[in-house]
């Protein structure tokens, strides 16, 4: 059921965030109507995340979510990870913080895993912190054959009472349910981490932030072994004299064709 209606409802998000990012291109468009495509991007990727969540959820649940594992570097993936926040986090005037210690040039797992676990982590650690840093930091452990990451917030931490709920699905520590998000991003996470070898844990005080901690078995690889390719730069056109394109697109709705 939520395989068949996740599909379902990700059809109209296509040309719903389709449009909206095509439409944010136009230079013509009056600053009011670039704040509410801005909005209707931000609802719609929220939407988004929340099917996609579940989905992810619900695999996990009935044992048909499984690893893809091929060799990456973990340095640069925390550069990629850190990219994604840097903005954000200075918005808020918090400092985001990379830690590494004696990581080796090339490990063996789930990169896109672990990037989402990361990703989840550090945002609820800037969504929730208001003034200091955030601090991802990632150490080799178990004489080079695992890794242990731990993000670090400056927060106002969580209260003792939350502590046992806080990895279950659609639940928000108290003081934050007005914060935007869907409740899942920490149940994924810890999931994840179980799927890939570790477990999630936490370690908390009010008004004295908290620590999301866990270590994964990625053993260290021999540096020649190819790594998983590198994120690609976005596309914004083809470079001059290239050949004339005939492109053909199939679909059987007029708007997904569009």
């Amino acid at each position: 059921f939520l395989a068949k209606m996740s599909h379902e409802i990700r059809t109209p998000l296509n040309a719903i965030l389709g449009f909206a990012q095509v439409l944010k291109r136009d230079p013509d468009l009056r600053a009011d109507q670039r704040d509410s495509l801005a909005i209707i991007l931000r609802g719609g990727e929220h939407l988004l995340t929340l099917i996609n969540n579940v989905l992810d959820l619900a695999k996990i649940e009935a044992g048909r979510e499984t690893l893809q594992t091929a060799p990456f570097d973990p340095l640069a993936l925390l550069m990629e990870t850190e990219a994604i926040f840097q903005q954000g986090a200075r918005d808020r005037g918090l400092n985001l913080v990379i830690q590494t210690v004696g990581l080796p040039p090339q490990v063996k797992g789930d990169q896109m895993k672990l990037r989402q676990v990361l990703i989840n982590l550090i945002g609820n650690a800037i969504k929730f912190t208001d003034s200091g840093s955030v601090t991802l930091r990632a150490e080799a452990v178990d004489a080079g054959a695992g890794m242990r990451f731990s993000v670090l917030d400056t927060g106002g931490g969580i209260a003792p009472a939350e502590m046992a709920r806080i990895f279950e699905p659609f639940h928000q520590a108290e003081g934050n349910s007005g914060q935007e998000g869907t409740g899942l991003g920490l149940a994924l996470s810890r999931r994840y981490v179980r799927l890939m070898g570790g477990d999630l844990a936490v370690t908390s005080e009010p008004g004295r932030g908290s620590c999301f901690f866990f270590t994964l078995p990625l053993g260290a690889l021999d540096p020649s072994e190819p790594s998983s390719s590198p994120s690609e730069p976005p596309i914004i056109g083809l470079a001059p004299g290239q050949p004339v394109c005939r492109v053909l697109l199939v679909d059987d709705l007029p708007d997904n064709r569009e």
